[in-house]
């Protein structure tokens, strides 16, 4: 477990080729297949997304009410 720890992203980068065992006092600890790594990184993705657009839109609320209008956007822009 420990050297798993040590060199993660070696580990990482091994269950993405090949199902990969990680033993503890010489038993199963965890087992990372590389559709399960895919499926995590995916996920991540995705929840990375939201949370942008959820921050974009907090933004976009916190300027209608700060006065911002689409008009003004273009000035914005050029400078």
């Amino acid at each position: 477990m420990a050297e798993a720890e040590r060199n993660l992203a070696e580990v990482l980068e091994s269950a993405t080729r090949e199902p990969l065992r990680i033993l503890c006092e010489g038993r199963d600890l965890i087992v990372v297949s590389a559709l399960q790594f895919e499926e995590a990184q995916e996920e991540s993705r995705k929840q990375r997304a939201e949370a942008l657009l959820q921050a974009m839109e907090q933004c976009s609320q916190e300027a209608l009410k700060n006065g911002f209008t689409d008009d003004m956007l273009p000035d914005l822009l050029r400078r």
